[in-house]
């Protein structure tokens, strides 16, 4: 006997909706440390990731915990800030800075040394190799759209997704294209996540916030001119988060100077996340 679809429906119509929580990671450099003090609140309070969507620094954090999300994975993912805090993975020699410029190479640092990080520290080969699945984000170079990630050699996507333009060289990945930062052009990647249809929203969000210059300077105002494109492309993307999608905003705060390659920062980074996570469960418990 077949039966008829009107039944089918409205026997799904009786079954418990099947949550779906999406944790998102925006970009934020060396401000990623406070991801993972935000994650050591989460996991602890019992929030855990059906799917995780990730873009620079966040893309590391991202993977890390994907491959494991347990707090005893985040526990480890805070010692491995700690080391980068005493060995930093980019170098900051103005000198040497300079002189990438005047000889025209593509990017200040080489990035050996966050490749070699990351390959000592990511726990698997490929992204395909996770327990809950994991989208990273890169922008491709040749059309400045966001190409999105689930399988491929990790420490090549990682690399490509934390290429910040003019910091660290472009790299090519499977698709035989050059690939930088996911972060430029989504800094905080809502879009992607929404359309994985989730009941909730986890946004871990240690992006810089913009705010004018306060000194009117050449370098100043191009970081103004980049924020300030970030800060409207997140703007957009917020407005396509449905309005009655639930969503867990964790946010740190930061302004226009906010440090993006002061390693010797992290440890009060990750502290300073774990606060921002707290506050917003107190005012959660003060609202219920």
């Amino acid at each position: 006997m077949v039966r008829p679809r009107w039944l089918n429906r409205w026997r799904r119509s009786l079954e418990p909706e099947r949550s779906h929580t999406v944790f998102v990671f925006s970009g934020g450099s060396v401000r990623g440390a406070a991801q993972a003090g935000m994650l050591r609140v989460l996991l602890r309070r019992g929030i855990f990731p059906d799917e995780v969507v990730g873009v620079s620094a966040g893309a590391l954090n991202g993977v890390f915990l994907a491959h494991d999300p347990t707090v005893a994975q985040v526990d480890l993912l805070e010692s491995v800030w700690r080391d980068v805090a005493e060995k930093a993975p980019i170098r900051g020699s103005v000198i040497r800075n300079v002189a990438s410029i005047i000889r025209g190479r593509p990017s200040f640092d080489p990035g050996e040394r966050l490749r070699s990080v990351i390959t000592e520290h990511i726990p698997m080969e490929d992204l395909a190799d996770v327990a809950v699945p994991c989208h990273v984000g890169t922008t491709d170079a040749s059309t400045g759209q966001v190409a999105w990630w689930t399988s491929g050699t990790v420490v090549d996507l990682l690399c490509a997704t934390t290429a910040v333009p003019g910091v660290l060289p472009a790299v090519e990945l499977s698709d035989g294209q050059r690939h930088i930062d996911g972060g430029v052009v989504s800094n905080i990647p809502l879009r992607k996540a929404v359309s994985l249809a989730p009941t909730r929203l986890v946004v871990l969000d240690v992006a810089a916030k913009f705010t004018p210059a306060e000194k009117q300077t050449a370098l100043s105002l191009m970081m103004v001119g980049v924020r300030a494109a970030a800060a409207e492309l997140t703007r957009q993307q917020w407005l396509d988060v449905p309005a009655d999608l639930e969503v867990l905003h964790l946010e740190l705060p930061t302004v226009d100077d906010a440090p993006d390659f002061e390693f010797d920062l992290v440890p009060g980074l990750i502290e300073a996340g774990a606060e921002a996570a707290e506050r917003v469960f107190d005012q959660l418990d003060v609202v219920v």
